[in-house]
C-alpha cells in the first residue's frame, strides 16, 4: 500500500518538474531571447506583385530586415501599405527611400532601400506612430507604364518606314540617285573646263606679262633714240643757224669792204647746209621707216622680210 502511494507521488512531482522546466524554456525563448526590431511603413501606389511576407528588406544591398505585413492602405485604396522590420539600430536617415526589385528569374521581389548621406538625422515618427519610408516606382513598372507610348511610337515609326520605302518613294529614291550621279559627272566636267580655263589664263597673263616687258623696252628704246639723236639734231641746227648768222656777218663786213668774191662767202654756208640736210636726211630715213613698220616702236625694227630669189 505505502510503496503504491510513494510511486504515484514521484510520478506526479516528475510530470509538474517536466510542465514547469518546458514553461520556463518557452518564457525564456520568448522573453529572454527575442530580438528586437525597428519597424517602418512603405506605402506603393504601383502593384506589389512577387512580394510576399518575410521578403528580404535590403538596405544598399545589405539583408537588414523582412517584410511583416502587406495591406492595402485603409485611408486610401489606390495605395498598398507594406510593414518592415528592420533589426533595431538600423541606420534609416531622412533622405532615403525604398523601391521594389526583382530577385533573380523567380518572379519575387523583394524591398530596396537606398539613398541617404553621411551626417543626415535618423528618420523618426511621432509618438506613438510608425515612422514611413517615402518610396519611388521601381524600373519594371516605368517601363510597363510608359511601354504602351513606347509600342505607339514604335508602330508609328513602322508606319513611317513603310510609306518611306513605298514603291513609289524606292524609284523617286532611284531617280534622285542618277540624278545625283549625273550632276556629279557635269560638275567634275566643269571643274575640268574650269581648270584648263584657268591655266589658259594664266598663260595669257604671261604673254600679256611679256608683252608688256617688251612694251616697256620699246618705250625705253625709243626714248633712248630720241635722248641720243633729237640733242645732236638740234645741235647741228643750232650750229648751222650760227654758222649762217657768222656767214652773214661775214659777207656783211666784206661788202663793207668791197669783197665781192661771192663763192668764198657761199661755201661755208654750203657745208653747214650739205651737213643740216644729212642730218635731216638720216632723220627722214627713220621716220619712213617707222612710217612702213608702226610696230617697231613696240616690237623692235626684227628683220625685214626677203625679196624674191632671196
Amino acid at each position: 500500500m505505502y510503496s503504491r502511494i510513494n510511486y504515484t507521488m514521484v510520478g506526479v512531482f516528475v510530470l509538474l518538474f517536466t510542465l514547469l522546466a518546458l514553461g520556463f524554456g518557452f518564457w525564456l525563448a520568448k522573453y529572454g531571447f527575442e530580438e528586437k526590431y525597428d519597424y517602418y511603413y512603405l506605402y506603393f501606389t504601383e502593384p506589389v506583385d512577387g512580394l510576399t511576407l518575410d521578403s528580404s528588406v535590403k538596405l544598399k544591398g545589405v539583408d537588414v530586415g523582412k517584410v511583416s505585413s502587406i495591406e492595402v492602405d485603409p485611408d486610401n485604396v489606390e495605395r498598398i501599405r507594406v510593414e518592415i522590420r528592420l533589426k533595431e539600430g538600423t541606420p534609416i536617415v531622412v533622405g532615403m527611400y525604398a523601391l521594389l526589385k526583382l530577385q533573380g528569374i523567380t518572379g519575387l521581389s523583394y524591398v530596396q532601400i537606398e539613398g541617404g548621406k553621411r551626417g543626415a538625422p535618423r528618420l523618426t515618427a511621432a509618438e506613438g506612430k510608425i515612422p514611413v519610408i517615402p518610396t519611388r516606382e521601381s524600373l519594371i513598372h516605368q517601363l510597363s507604364k510608359d511601354a504602351p507610348a513606347l509600342l505607339d511610337r514604335l508602330q508609328s515609326a513602322a508606319n513611317a518606314l513603310d510609306r518611306i520605302f513605298s514603291e513609289h518613294n524606292q524609284r523617286q529614291f532611284t531617280r534622285i540617285l542618277d540624278n545625283t550621279a549625273e550632276a556629279t559627272a557635269k560638275a567634275t566636267e566643269v571643274e575640268d573646263r574650269f581648270i584648263a580655263l584657268s591655266d589658259e589664263f594664266n598663260r595669257t597673263l604671261q604673254h600679256f606679262d611679256r608683252q608688256s616687258t617688251e612694251l616697256v623696252d620699246s618705250v625705253q628704246r625709243i626714248t633712248r633714240t630720241l635722248d641720243e639723236k633729237l640733242p645732236t639734231l638740234m645741235d647741228d641746227v643750232d650750229q648751222a643757224g650760227r654758222n649762217v648768222a657768222q656767214v652773214a656777218r661775214g659777207i656783211d663786213r666784206r661788202l663793207k669792204r668791197g669783197e665781192y668774191d661771192l663763192r668764198k662767202m657761199i661755201r661755208p654756208i654750203q657745208i653747214d647746209i650739205r651737213e643740216l640736210s644729212y642730218s635731216y636726211q638720216e632723220l627722214s630715213e627713220d621716220l619712213k621707216a617707222l612710217s612702213r613698220h608702226p610696230s617697231s616702236l613696240i616690237f623692235g625694227s626684227g628683220h625685214p622680210p626677203k625679196g624674191p630669189g632671196e
